[in-house]
């Protein structure tokens, strides 16, 4: 079976989540179900990467939907500190934030519940996130 792909490429700001959310309902390689676990997926690691990164402002994130037996979301972009969001991927827990007042943590973990697995990859230039739903 041939790969079929969607393929959208944002700038690492807030104001762009809703162009993610737009593009992920749109892509027509996503069932109903899958739709729903992408966009919270891809919205969350997209969030993270503006909020946790250190990534250049100037250089796009780009999100790739593939459809070939198993329909996987890839996001790639350039950071210096990659590290840091494996190990807090392996390493989340639930709790309570008293400086922003917030619960913290859950969002990885929601990411692991709703995906068949999650792959890191870190390259020399860019570094990979690799959802399979």
């Amino acid at each position: 079976m041939q790969s079929r792909k969607c393929r959208i490429r944002l700038y690492p700001q807030y104001e762009n989540l809703l162009s993610l959310e737009t593009f992920i309902r749109a892509c027509p390689l996503l069932s109903e179900e899958s739709r729903h676990r992408a966009v919270l997926i891809a919205t969350e690691y997209f969030d993270n990467i503006i909020s946790h990164s250190k990534c250049l402002n100037f250089l796009p994130v780009s999100i790739v939907v593939s459809s070939n037996a198993v329909i996987r979301l890839r996001l790639s972009y350039s950071s210096v500190n990659f590290n840091e969001m494996v190990s807090g991927h392996m390493t989340a827990s639930p709790h309570f934030d008293i400086p922003s007042g917030r619960y913290r943590g859950l969002g990885l973990r929601m990411c692991r519940n709703l995906s068949r697995h999650i792959e890191y990859k870190k390259g020399l230039f860019r570094h990979h996130i690799i959802i399979k739903l």
